[in-house]
């Protein structure tokens, strides 16, 4: 149900959140359940704000009955630096909130439940974000800083198999506690299935994102007529794959290529290297890619 727009961001209740409400409130519990799901929108609105600041569109906000999501447009064509941003701002928001709670937490208080319970949930929502698993903010965090080192594709594998070791290392928390205490933790459960399912469908996304990144590049060239730009040289028997992954989502690349003299043989762009990939393959030299 869409309920309004705060800065032009389109703010959405999830029906199964507006239900869950109803069951909470029918069982004298509305008002914690408020105070979760108002950490979450604070969270996501720390997400929007950065993402905003760094020239991003945000086009809405929903609240799901286990948490939020910003959803910002072009995301996944975000640079490492500008994901790793916007990713942690949401853990940084939910810590900077549980600090002005503790520090300003009254001694004595009719609602001294509550505002315990608000600062645990703040911190609870920063630690359990900053997990480096998929989609979390700190799986984006940790794949982002490993998409500096190798391919983007390869990153998003590394960091999706780790957060299938997650869910399984649930799955396991939750059969240990159920056959030794008697206790069936659902939230962990519903959390592990989340995380596995969100890592394979990571795991699909990421084999478009660089056809996604080349078409946009195109588009905003035709439109703007002007794209910022990074020149690299490379001696014409370097290895494609090492130009490959120099490359970045946010800029267009021009390559140099000279011999052992350093003169210059040829020069192209990173449209015609793209598209001459297919045929050569990335151990290719980049000799072979001159026209």
């Amino acid at each position: 149900m869409r309920v309004g727009k705060m800065g032009g961001i389109q703010l959405i209740l999830n029906n199964w959140f507006i239900a869950l409400i109803a069951l909470f409130a029918a069982a004298g519990m509305a008002g914690k359940v408020l105070l979760v799901f108002g950490s979450v929108l604070w969270h996501e609105l720390a997400h929007a704000v950065v993402a905003l600041g760094l020239g991003y569109k945000v086009r809405e906000i929903e609240l799901l009955p286990f948490g939020g999501v910003a959803r910002i447009d072009r995301l996944g064509e975000a640079s490492a630096r500008n994901d790793i941003l916007m990713a942690a701002a949401g853990p940084a928001a939910s810590l900077v909130l549980a600090a002005v709670i503790y520090l300003g937490k009254p001694v004595h208080s009719y609602f001294q439940d509550e505002i315990q319970f608000l600062l645990d949930t703040n911190i609870m929502l920063a630690l359990f974000n900053l997990i480096p698993a998929l989609p979390l903010d700190g799986g984006r965090i940790f794949r982002a800083f490993l998409s500096m080192q190798c391919e983007y594709s390869r990153a998003t594998l590394i960091t999706a198999n780790i957060s299938r070791l997650i869910s399984l290392g649930l799955v396991c928390k939750v059969g240990v506690d159920y056959f030794t205490a008697g206790l069936l933790n659902i939230s962990l459960l519903i959390a592990a299935v989340f995380l596995y399912v969100a890592a394979k469908a990571e795991l699909k996304i990421a084999g478009y994102r660089t056809m996604r990144i080349l078409a946009n590049k195109k588009a905003d060239l035709a439109s703007r007529g002007y794209l910022p730009t990074t020149h690299y040289t490379a001696v014409a028997n370097s290895s494609v794959r090492d130009i490959v992954r120099l490359f970045e989502p946010e800029r267009y690349h021009i390559i140099l290529i000279v011999d052992d003299a350093h003169r210059i043989q040829a020069t192209l762009t990173e449209t015609e290297v793209w598209e001459a990939l297919p045929n050569h393959g990335l151990y290719a030299k980049m000799r072979d890619f001159i026209p």
